[in-house]
């Protein structure tokens, strides 16, 4: 029969964790994202698409398609990233404290989780990948600079919705600041949490894990295309279940990723285990839909 670690069920876990799994994967918003439940073995990979810039057509010769101005352009994402977090508890150390697993180590571990996660894509952000960039200083990072970048991607064709801005904390923090203006006086709900709200079509996020890459990288603004994104669940079989293995399956609203977690007792060591696990890749998409902000 599974285990459930200190009498708390996995499914009643995964359910309560839910907010705090919003906010740590919220960055992922920013991209291209194709996650499902499904079931796919580690090394097979995801098929996903972007359609590059449209041009139109002279209508006076009717209903014909201008195929020769559409350029659908195919990404392969490969599964081969498979990480997550597990910790295991003692006999002598579950017969000595009570521990409070959600409190303790539940939020802990799916942050350990979105961190493996988006540092494997924020690396994918550099001068190779993405050749477009601005400098600008913390100080001088403002709301007309952020609407600057929406006219800038707009000159590079990229689609004007899905569009965001990933920040490291300095520059997210100077955004938050340009609230204090004389447009907008008094406390907000904003203001009160420090979140920058929607800029010039941007979504705005903060991520400590974006560093500078060695490039002097400070954010990206881009179009969800700059950067493909695949995940999918592993395997549960009979047998994961038949060796007391309790499972269950975090599917993360908004994005739908599945964070599997997985719980179980080994005998022979007296070790009670707790498991959190994504399996997934990243990919460059379109080139061009991306620019990285420097700090110099």
């Amino acid at each position: 029969m599974a285990n459930d670690l200190q009498n708390v069920n996995l499914a009643k876990l995964a359910q309560e964790s839910l907010p705090a799994a919003v906010e740590t994967f919220a960055p992922l918003n920013a991209f291209t994202t194709d996650f499902s439940p499904a079931i796919a073995s580690s090394g097979a990979s995801i098929g996903t698409r972007y359609v590059d810039a449209l041009v139109g057509s002279n209508m006076a010769a009717g209903y014909v398609a201008a195929k020769e101005d559409v350029t659908y352009v195919p990404v392969t994402i490969p599964l081969d990233t498979w990480k997550g977090f597990t910790i295991g508890f003692t006999d002598l150390e579950r017969s000595k404290a009570e521990f409070n697993l959600f409190d303790d180590f539940m939020v802990p571990g799916l942050e350990v989780c979105g961190s493996l996660m988006m540092t494997y894509v924020w690396n994918l952000v550099t001068a190779a990948n993405f050749s477009a960039s601005k400098v600008v200083t913390a100080a001088n990072y403002d709301r007309d600079i952020v609407a600057d970048l929406g006219g800038e991607l707009t000159d590079l064709k990229n689609i004007k919705t899905g569009r965001s801005i990933v920040h490291n904390t300095s520059y997210y923090t100077s955004i938050v600041k340009s609230l204090n203006t004389a447009e907008n006086p008094g406390m907000t709900a904003d203001k009160t949490e420090a979140i920058a709200p929607r800029v010039a079509k941007f979504d705005l996020y903060e991520s400590t894990l974006a560093d500078s890459n060695s490039q002097n990288l400070a954010a990206f603004a881009c179009q969800k295309s700059a950067i493909c994104i695949a995940a999918r669940s592993i395997l549960v079989d009979d047998r994961v279940t038949a060796a007391g293995v309790s499972t269950a399956t975090m599917i993360v609203p908004g994005l739908n990723l599945p964070v599997q977690l997985r719980e179980w007792y080994d005998p022979n060591v007296g070790i009670q285990y707790l498991n959190m696990n994504v399996l997934w890749g990243a990919v460059r998409g379109k080139p061009t839909a991306g620019k990285r902000i420097l700090s110099a």
